[in-house]
């Protein structure tokens, strides 16, 4: 594999810099935009700079990814109109006993659900759901949201489309 330019690799960098920036502080008040809007801007400016050609970055897409995450997403959205997410948080949090108790849940739930689909679609229906569930307990975040992500890695093992 052949060295890039000089040129291209400080134009590169400056349009990866951009995107860190924008993916690390997303909100900023005189730039109020999120982490895939940056995304998107450091891609754009990826093509501009001349770093990767038009045709590499279509390449780069993969469609069948970008497919099941907007899938994923519209099923959550319907799954929360239907109040899908109150109901296995009312499930969820029956008669729990602190914050382990909630985290042992949070693991078993996890795993089964990712055997039954796949870890992406666990990680992305239920993270907003243990975020309201953590917020409604006055209990951090984070253990819960490693729980989550640890969990449905563990559990997809079980399932013909996970990890192998």
């Amino acid at each position: 594999m052949a060295m890039a330019s000089t040129i291209k690799l400080v134009l590169g960098s400056i349009a990866f810099g951009f995107f860190w920036v924008l993916a690390v502080f997303p909100v900023d008040l005189c730039l109020p935009i999120g982490r895939t809007a940056g995304a998107l801007f450091g891609a754009v400016l990826m093509v501009n700079f001349r770093v990767i050609s038009p045709d590499e970055a279509y390449e780069a897409i993969d469609l069948p990814v970008l497919g099941l995450l907007y899938g994923t997403m519209v099923v959550s959205i319907y799954l929360e109109i239907a109040d899908m997410f109150k109901y296995l948080g009312k499930l969820l949090t029956w008669k729990v006993r602190g914050g382990k108790d909630l985290l042992f849940r949070v693991c078993l739930v996890s795993a089964i659900f990712s055997a039954l689909f796949n870890n992406d679609t666990c990680c992305v229906l239920l993270t907003e759901f243990i975020l309201k569930i953590a917020r409604q307990k006055n209990l951090p975040p984070q253990p819960f949201l490693l729980a989550l992500a640890s969990s449905s890695n563990i559990g997809s093992i079980a399932s013909p489309l996970g990890n192998r």
